[in-house]
């Protein structure tokens, strides 16, 4: 079965399976097996992700496998190891991502024959990113579409971003949202995935203090050029200028940016670097709330200087 979701309803996973569920018969998308998502856009990937785990959690607990394929995976080995799933073993949802779209010739043999209806505990998410008419025509893709349901985002138009954009801004109470929509916007250049992170990020800030900032300075934040940017701290830090880094924080400081904030901004960016270095960071970060909070005796700004300068 086919279908298109309208791109602004991304903004909620509640928005989304109300959709699914008023445009997909009740019967077909309780017994659904295969889902497959079409889109180049992260954010839509990830928000049907969550509909569909959502969804068999309803049903018992479940265990998740994420592979990567291109036209060299070995999809009958891949699923070799769910045969002798039992009745009463726990849901697996395989979630394959097709980066390129094109699963070769022994792939687009497997996935023309696949059939999960006999597989209880198995569940298969496929991430497409936007298909030509070719591939769209392929015995594969139309066998996945008959076999499952396939999902495919329309953001064609810039009306379905500001709708997204306004949407997930909800937080912000103050005047002058539509003008940040339209900064939004201009930004991210029609991309939700890039809109979808800069919201995040300005609701990060937003909440830091309190609701009381404005929107002159949430424009300011937006705009990476803004020397007061606390989401930039990690790039000074790959520089490796002791000197400007100290600078940058006292800026930080002067500009009244909540400590707090800064420290989720490090620890984000020590868990993406995955070493033993970030390790060590994200302990002294741990040990840093200690001085926020007055359990440790000491400045917890010039700990946090000592921290970033010391990485």
């Amino acid at each position: 079965m086919k279908i298109f979701v309208p791109a602004d309803l991304t903004h909620s996973e509640e928005q989304i399976e109300t959709f699914l569920n008023k445009n997909i018969n009740s019967e077909f998308y309780e017994k659904n097996k295969i889902w497959t998502v079409i889109s180049d856009e992260p954010i839509f990937q990830r928000v049907i992700c969550d509909v569909v785990k959502s969804k068999l959690k309803t049903k018992r607990i479940f265990d998740k496998d994420i592979y990567f394929a291109d036209g060299f995976f070995n999809w009958n080995e891949c699923f070799q190891k769910y045969e002798n799933l039992d009745l009463f073993a726990d849901t697996t949802l395989v979630q394959i991502y097709l980066k390129n779209g094109k699963p070769g010739l022994s792939g687009g043999k497997f996935l023309s024959d696949l059939n999960l209806d006999s597989k209880n505990n198995l569940h298969l998410l496929l991430y497409l990113p936007k298909l030509d008419s070719g591939s769209k025509k392929s015995n594969w893709f139309r066998s996945l579409e008959q076999a499952g349901i396939s999902i495919e985002f329309r953001n064609e138009n810039a009306i379905g971003l500001a709708t997204f954009i306004e949407n997930k801004l909800d937080f912000f109470h103050g005047r002058g949202k539509h003008e940040l929509t339209e900064l939004i916007m201009d930004k991210c250049e029609g991309n939700f995935s890039s809109a979808h992170n800069e919201l995040c990020s300005l609701k990060l800030i937003y909440e830091a203090y309190g609701g009381t900032v404005n929107i002159s300075s949430l424009v300011s934040m937006i705009d990476n050029k803004s020397r007061h940017n606390p989401f930039r701290l990690p790039e000074f830090m790959e520089m490796r200028d002791k000197r400007k880094i100290l600078r940058v924080i006292n800026e930080l400081k002067e500009d009244n940016v909540p400590l707090p904030l800064l420290i989720w901004v490090l620890s984000n960016y020590a868990r993406k670097k995955l070493d033993t270095k970030a390790e060590k960071i994200l302990i002294t970060l741990h040990e840093l709330d200690k001085y926020i909070k007055g359990v440790n005796h000491g400045d917890p700004w010039r700990e946090f200087e000592r921290i970033v300068i010391n990485y």
